[in-house]
């Protein structure tokens, strides 16, 4: 062929034109933003090859060629074997940026900030997505890895955020989020999926923590349940949590649950009795205090989890107190009433006589002590002569107590002398005497496999007082004096009120006797008053004057609105009813503290709707300077927590041990009492015959424990010992008036006679 062949060119198709076109209009675009001169970058051009040398071919106008050229051409041009690039080669735009860099020229911020758009979609919207991942692509062609580094350092961006390790498309995702704002697209799929998606998770626990999340009566299990919406429930093996609900408050979840462990604290104490609390009351004591509590062998170690310290502090002071009360079974002696024979009526007949015993269902309409065995409750009744039409005793026709024809017999039927018993021990010099009485019933408590109240019996069937008395003896069952109020003050009105705060503190009984059981005793007493009786700290402690509502155990108890139950002491309450802070004034008095010893003797009488308990207390008064150390440091932050105007102030608790005169005494019982002094007119006469009346001093106190947070009601008569025989037999009768008149059944009278 001739080299006019080769010269020819040959004319391009539609397709071929547009596509010359766009390379032309994208080579004049480059070189109109390009700085380098155009001399310059064609000499480089020229130097490269490939695409490059076509560029600047088709920038030239070239003569037509003939046919005959194109020809030619076209034969020369399938002759050359096509050849496809290499991909290892750079690309004409990394030859650009070579250049400008070669000319030593940096893009700059400004540069970068002309990609930054304006706005952006909602994250929420689907759009956002399809405009982060223009940005992010614009950004990552527009420059290089080292470039947009550099970009990071000059945002300030942070060393971690700039560090050299990273990769190119994390760079430009730093600047689009940290500087410029963008919500991470990866967050919020991360949050999509976390509203989402549904995930189970175990979380394994052992019980002391598995108690703790539980709370009481699992109301915490279900309060994180409700707060995290998801749903709870318990694997038994291994013990664990299986939790199922969305991925994001799943991990809310795990926090906290970690949080939660982290936080418990455990504490191994001894305890005073050097034995194991009962299982019972080891959970009873861990559900008051809500602290985990367990024994820990058998020398009286129990190991306490808790959330907080104040509910280790409680955990600590009930266990204290039931290993004192229940320590080796003691409890206090018992004596056996039985009266004499009253005269038969012509409508009795004598085979009916004596009387027979059972022992009846005994359901307490206030809450038993909460040392009691749990299980099911009886007394000892006196079964009820059809024909007699009663089962109480008649004090007219058998004198009673006052009377004397009685006789007081232990559970091996030993006769013995109350007023011996009570009064024949010598007064110790400087130290009073109190004897008083108080009048409750004396309930025989039965575990129950299941733990529920039960109605059968631990000793079935109709007896002869004897008999009951004989198994009492041979079954060692426990006995327990459970406080109320009779019926002869139901309609009393409550007058002369005072509020107190009392602390008892006792020590470990040294022996049991058949007489009585002595224990060290220390009694601290504060009395509250105030200037403003309606709007102060003090008024939570006190009753409204309105008549009893004597509902249930038909007791004198603090009102309902008065939320107790959250204090450890009497300063939660009365810093809860403070109304107006800059007019409440609250005096506290100086404390009283007695220190003595204190006898009990309960007396059962099956014949009477109420039992007896009588108590010896022979004591002195200790002064100021000779008071424990602990307990005058708790006098002082109690009085000023009640006077101050601090809200932030601290509530004090008693101290669970004291050491006084070379003794140790344990703290049994921290209680607010409403005490009422009265003189009601108790009527002796029945029946038709003239109605006689005797007065005597009661004294009703309405307790609550603030530490088992349980109220009950104690009434009292005491012995005035300043009146000789006379006020021993007035004592007495006293007791016969009281303890006698039963509460009249729903529907009957309330002035129904009793015989």
């Amino acid at each position: 062929m001739s080299s006019p062949l080769l010269r020819t060119s040959r004319s391009l198709c539609s397709l071929c034109l547009r596509w010359q076109r766009h390379r032309l209009y994208s080579s004049q675009a480059a070189f109109a933003t390009s700085a380098v001169p155009i001399s310059d970058l064609q000499q480089t051009e020229t130097l490269s090859a490939g695409p490059s040398n076509a560029l600047a071919k088709a920038t030239t106008r070239k003569p037509p060629k003939a046919p005959g050229e194109m020809k030619a051409g076209r034969l020369v041009d399938n002759d050359t074997p096509s050849q496809s690039r290499n991909p290892l080669e750079p690309t004409r735009v990394d030859l650009y940026l070579a250049s400008i860099h070669a000319a030593g020229l940096e893009p700059t911020l400004d540069d970068i900030e002309r990609c930054r758009p304006k706005r952006h979609s909602s994250p929420e919207s689907s759009k956002y997505a399809e405009e982060y991942n223009n940005l992010l692509d614009t950004l990552c062609r527009s420059f290089s890895k080292d470039q947009l580094r550099n970009f990071t350092e000059l945002y300030n961006l942070g060393p971690i955020w700039t560090r050299s390790s990273r990769r190119k498309v994390e760079y430009a995702e730093s600047i689009m989020e940290k500087q410029w704002n963008w919500p991470s697209l990866k967050e919020i799929e991360r949050r999509r999926r976390d509203k989402t998606e549904v995930v189970i998770k175990t979380f394994s626990v052992n019980p002391s923590q598995l108690f703790l999340i539980l709370g009481k009566d699992g109301a915490d299990l279900l309060q994180l349940s409700m707060q995290y919406n998801v749903h709870i429930s318990l694997a038994s093996n291994p013990l664990a949590l299986r939790v199922e609900g969305f991925r994001g408050t799943m991990k809310q979840l795990t926090e906290h649950l970690s949080e939660l462990k982290k936080g418990i604290i455990d504490e191994i104490i001894e305890l005073p009795s050097k034995q194991p609390i009962r299982q019972d009351l080891v959970q009873r004591i861990s559900r008051l205090a809500g602290a985990y509590v367990e024994n820990l062998g058998h020398k009286g170690k129990i190991r306490i989890c808790a959330k907080d310290t104040d509910k280790m502090d409680t955990a600590k002071r009930l266990a204290t107190r039931a290993s004192t009360e229940t320590q080796g079974g003691h409890s206090s002696p018992l004596l056996c009433y039985v009266p004499a024979k009253a005269t038969l009526e012509h409508s009795v007949a004598p085979s009916f006589m004596p009387h027979t015993y059972s022992i009846y269902p005994f359901l307490s309409p206030r809450s038993l002590p909460w040392t009691m065995m749990k299980g099911a409750s009886f007394r000892v009744r006196r079964v009820a002569d059809w024909l007699g039409g009663t089962a109480v005793e008649d004090t007219k026709k058998t004198g009673g107590l006052a009377g004397g024809q009685g006789k007081m017999v232990t559970k091996t039927e030993e006769f013995t002398d109350l007023e011996a018993l009570l009064l024949s021990a010598p007064k110790t010099h400087g130290h009073e005497r109190v004897v008083s009485a108080s009048f409750g019933h004396i309930v025989l408590g039965s575990a129950s496999p299941t733990g529920h109240s039960v109605l059968i019996p631990p000793f079935k069937g109709n007896w002869t007082l004897s008999k009951i008395l004989k198994w009492l003896h041979t079954s060692n069952t426990a006995l327990t004096f459970v406080p109320s109020l009779p019926a002869t003050l139901l309609n009393s009105p409550p007058s002369n009120q005072k509020v107190i705060h009392r602390v008892l503190y006792r020590t470990l009984p040294e022996s049991r006797l058949e007489n009585s059981l002595h224990q060290q005793l220390i009694k601290l007493e504060l009395e509250f008053s105030t200037s403003n009786v309606g709007e102060t700290k003090a008024a939570a402690f006190e009753h409204s004057n309105s008549d009893r509502e004597l509902a249930g155990d038909l007791t004198l108890e603090p009102d309902a609105d008065h939320d107790l139950s959250n204090s450890a002491t009497p300063g939660g309450p009365l810093k809860s009813a403070e109304q107006n802070p800059q007019e409440v004034v609250v005096n506290v008095s100086e404390a009283t503290c007695l220190e003595g010893v204190e006898s009990t003797l309960d007396i059962m009488m099956p014949d009477r709707p109420m039992d007896v308990q009588f108590t010896v207390f022979e004591h002195a008064y200790v002064g100021a300077g000779d008071q424990p150390p602990l307990l005058v440091d708790y006098t002082k932050q109690l009085r000023h927590f009640l006077t101050s105007q601090d809200r932030e102030a601290t509530q004090p608790q008693p101290p669970v041990t004291l050491n006084f005169r070379g003794r140790i005494y344990f703290l049994q019982t921290s209680l607010s009492v409403r005490k009422v002094t009265e003189t009601p007119r108790l009527s002796t006469g029945t029946g038709g015959n003239a109605e006689q009346s005797i007065s005597a001093q009661v004294i009703t106190e309405s307790v609550l424990d603030l530490e088992s947070n349980q109220k009950f009601t104690i009434c009292q008569v005491t012995l005035d010992n300043s009146a000789g025989r006379e006020a021993w037999t007035r004592f007495l009768a006293s007791c016969d008036l009281i303890s006698t008149v039963s509460i009249p059944a729903q529907g009957l009278k309330a002035d129904l006679s009793v015989p």
